[in-house]
């Protein structure tokens, strides 16, 4: 681990080494025993640009700082110098006698013009602040059958006055962080002398990312302004509406309420937003609260009798399925189902150039001879294994019994890199439960298509990676 952030020497490298071996992962640690830290940049095999991943190390979990897709490293490198602007000033002098190119050069042609597709908006103003450009960023994008203008404003590299359509300053700026396609064109000149946009870049990018969170998320449940929405409750008192809409993000429980009472059944969404006039960047994030929160039913696509017959499904069949592939002795999957997911989650990993890892759990009862052999453990002790891994592990990920003596885990969508912290985790936690004269047990992780490329390569990696505990 290195004691400062990666200069752009290190960061140029990391492109090419992602370039020359798509699906190979490049990292970077750097701080020190009480501030750690990794980047991460990966290029997917059949993409074109880099991914890059900072996250913060903190024993042996790691917690997401952000995701930037870009393959010029100075986007990256502005970025680390605003994440660690300190750390980087006491580190410049150290840094430069490794490198010449730690200042950001001069990238206007990145950005004179060109498609949101390739640079992402946060990546281009980012461009835009590195350089102190002044001038009007214009874009556009074709939202349906109509066109959707915006310009933004720079004075000196910093964001100045923005407008879409009738919402202007910091909140039409997060409207356009989660612009993902579009134009864009920037001219050279002077800067706005109107000032609507008052937030820094990184703060507004930041809220911009969340709003777009809900953007998403409201888009797939197929909200439209023509959607007529519904109460999900009756009533319910002032009190106790303002106590279930609490949240940490801080969305407006006023607002909440008032959108929450213009609801009926029969108001369009887009009145609803007229009357109370208000920018998508307030009234989308307390419609999805509202929608979590259980008090508005999610968005009905409209449908004739006869297809909504169709569409209905019923969904307690999954739990019977799930019920007949996992073992009633343990509660995890069974051999031949572990088996079945595995090869699922290699083709999907294999057709969407995604990364998943396979961990191996060999655990028993040792033998009281001494021979090192293990004999399955307890039911009951099984069982409560299970248990403590159902709590450790996520949501999507599997678990099942392997052959005689085995669990293990499918942890998809995660690197090698992940797949061990997750590991040293369950180690640690198994290390201070059983008692290690009784109870042995080994782990192997391995990734894909990191580590191998196929199945049993995987496995076999998995194997010969293996730890062992209380095991001669």
């Amino acid at each position: 681990m290195q004691n400062f952030p990666p200069n752009a020497e290190q960061l140029a490298d990391m492109v090419r080494d992602a370039m020359r071996a798509p699906g190979t992962a490049s990292e970077i640690c750097f701080g020190n025993s009480t501030k750690a830290y990794s980047l991460v940049s990966f290029k997917d095999p059949n993409g074109s640009i880099c991914t890059w991943t900072l996250r913060k190390l903190d024993g042996d979990s790691a917690t997401l700082i952000w995701n930037i897709s870009s393959s010029d490293q100075r986007v990256i490198l502005q970025q680390l110098s605003s994440d660690f602007k300190n750390w980087n000033e006491i580190s410049q002098e150290r840094q430069q006698t490794t490198s010449g190119h730690n200042l950001p050069l001069p990238t206007t042609k990145l950005y004179t013009n060109g498609d949101l597709r390739r640079l992402q908006f946060a990546n281009l103003v980012r461009l835009i602040a590195t350089d102190h450009a002044s001038g009007c960023l214009e874009l556009s994008r074709m939202v349906g059958q109509q066109e959707e203008n915006a310009v933004l404003y720079f004075n000196e590299g910093m964001p100045s006055h923005c407008v879409i359509g009738s919402t202007t300053g910091d909140y039409a700026f997060l409207e356009l962080v989660g612009w993902q396609n579009g134009n864009f064109k920037f001219t050279l000149g002077p800067g706005s002398s109107e000032i609507t946009v008052t937030k820094n870049i990184d703060l507004l990018i930041m809220e911009g990312t969340y709003l777009n969170d809900h953007v998403v998320e409201l888009t797939k449940m197929g909200l439209t302004p023509e959607t007529v929405l519904k109460r999900s409750v009756a009533d319910i008192s002032q009190e106790d509406f303002m106590a279930l809409v609490q949240n940490e993000q801080g969305i407006s429980r006023t607002l909440q309420k008032n959108i929450f009472e213009l609801i009926d059944g029969t108001n369009q969404v887009q009145n609803i937003i007229v009357t109370l006039n208000v920018t998508k960047a307030e009234w989308m994030p307390a419609l999805h609260n509202l929608i979590k929160k259980k008090l508005v039913a999610p968005p009905e696509i409209p449908l004739n009798s006869e297809d909504a017959a169709l569409a209905t499904a019923d969904w307690t069949m999954t739990q019977a399925v799930d019920r007949s592939l996992i073992r009633a002795d343990t509660g995890a999957y069974g051999y031949p189902a572990l088996l079945y997911f595995l090869e699922m989650e290699y083709n999907r990993s294999s057709r969407y150039g995604k990364p998943f890892s396979f961990l191996l759990l060999q655990i028993g009862t040792k033998a009281q001879d001494g021979s090192g052999k293990l004999s399955p453990l307890p039911q009951q002790a099984a069982r409560e294994l299970v248990n403590l891994i159902s709590k450790l592990k996520r949501k999507p990920d599997i678990l099942g019994h392997y052959q005689t003596n085995c669990f293990a885990l499918i942890l998809p969508e995660t690197d090698s890199i992940l797949a061990r912290r997750f590991a040293s985790r369950l180690i640690e936690v198994l290390v201070s439960g059983p008692s290690l004269e009784t109870v042995g047990f080994s782990i192997g992780v391995a990734g894909c298509p990191h580590e191998a490329q196929d199945l049993a390569n995987l496995i076999k990696a998995c194997v010969q990676s293996r730890q062992k505990f209380g095991l001669d």
